[in-house]
Parts: C-alpha cells; sequence; structure tokens
C-alpha cells in the first residue's frame, strides 16, 4: 500500500508569504529530470483586506504551482548564508564592489500589469528595489536523494494606496511570471499565472478574467 505523507509549513517575509504543501510517495518512485519543473496550478485574490496602520488596503494573491525534481535538492534554510547563497556576491566587473546574489532566494517572482486601457500585458520594475523573491525551505530531509512532487502556494500581498504604492490600481490586472532554483543552482522553467483584478476577489477555483 503506498503510504502518502503531507508536510505543512507557513513561513513569513515582507512583503510576501510562502506556504509549502508537499506530497511525496515511499513506494515506486518515479523518475524526474534532476532539474526543477513547475506548472502553474491556481491563482486566487483575497481583495480589500486591511494592510498596516499606514498601508492602507492591500490584496492577498496566493499563487499555486506544481513542482516535481528528480533528486530532491530543493529548498534553503533561513540560515544558510554562505557566498553560494549569500545576499550579495563580489561583482565580476569590479571585484572591489559587490552586487545582489540572485541565489540568495530559489523562489523568482515578475509581476505582468495592464491597464484598465491597455490591451496587453507589460512587465514592470520597481524603482526602490522592491523584490517578491523569497526562499521556500529544505523539502528532503532524509539525507539521500530522491523524487520530489508536490505543491508551492506563494501569497504576494500588493498595497493598493497611493500613499504608498502608485504602481497598482483598484481595476487593473495582472499577472506574474515565476521560476524556482534548486541547491545547485539549476533553474526551472518560467510559468505564466492567470490574471487577476486588483481589487476583486476571484476564488483559486474561478475562473480568470478575460484579457
Amino acid at each position: 500500500m503506498t503510504s502518502l505523507k503531507y508536510i505543512t509549513q507557513q513561513i513569513k517575509y515582507v512583503p510576501y508569504l510562502l506556504i509549502l504543501l508537499m506530497l511525496s510517495s515511499c513506494f515506486g518512485e518515479p523518475e524526474f529530470p534532476n532539474e526543477p519543473e513547475i506548472e502553474f496550478a491556481w491563482i486566487e485574490n483575497r481583495a480589500g483586506g486591511d494592510g498596516d496602520s499606514d498601508s492602507g488596503k492591500q490584496d492577498s494573491i496566493y499563487v499555486g504551482l506544481n513542482f516535481r525534481d528528480g533528486d530532491g535538492d530543493l529548498g534553503l534554510s533561513s540560515d544558510e548564508q554562505d557566498p553560494k547563497y549569500d545576499a550579495t556576491i563580489p561583482d565580476p566587473d569590479n571585484p572591489d564592489t559587490t552586487m545582489v546574489n540572485k541565489y540568495h532566494n530559489n523562489y523568482f517572482v515578475d509581476i505582468l500589469l495592464k491597464r484598465p486601457d491597455e490591451t496587453e500585458f507589460s512587465m514592470i520594475t520597481f524603482d526602490d528595489g522592491t523584490s517578491y523573491n523569497g526562499r521556500f525551505p529544505l523539502l528532503n530531509n532524509s539525507g539521500r536523494d530522491r523524487p520530489l512532487e508536490g505543491e508551492l502556494r506563494y501569497l504576494i500581498l500588493l498595497l493598493v494606496d497611493e500613499r504608498i504604492q502608485d504602481i497598482f490600481s483598484e481595476g487593473d490586472s495582472i499577472k506574474f511570471e515565476i521560476h524556482i532554483c534548486d541547491r545547485a543552482l539549476n533553474e526551472s522553467n518560467f510559468i505564466t499565472t492567470e490574471g487577476v483584478e486588483i481589487g476583486t476577489s476571484k476564488g483559486k477555483d474561478e475562473e480568470a478574467p478575460t484579457d
């Protein structure tokens, strides 16, 4: 009989929250590539919640991804800060300075935005360096390589208030382009989520609005 084990962990970051749900089977291990693979599962928006005392409204947008990995080397613990995963690394063009190390994180998020009067989504950047990237924790504590598959749930909090972030307004549509990497720094494929409308709630089982 197949034995199923569910592990749920919740890790709080600013400005996002990562929830992990992992499903592993003890028998009949499948064969997956050693590079992680992901696919979009669902997206949910809980719109109009209250932020902190200074931030006004916020949308809580959850993204569900299915993942699989052949050797299970996925996840980073919060105390891993060696040069491979450090927040900064030497700039190869100027050894006297440092630059942001992408692989300090292992879950990478870009935001695609479309205004109500626009027809196409465009990727946005933040002048203040805001990032929605993050870490998910170690998934394989068995001490050996093994295939893993399961679901990653990620929560992004978007402030909807011109005093704080004038990029997002009610009625805008957004999508997310996401990829992950493993401990060996092998990157997964990129996926793009369905869209949601800022300021409008959407359950994960509801159809996304028409672009």
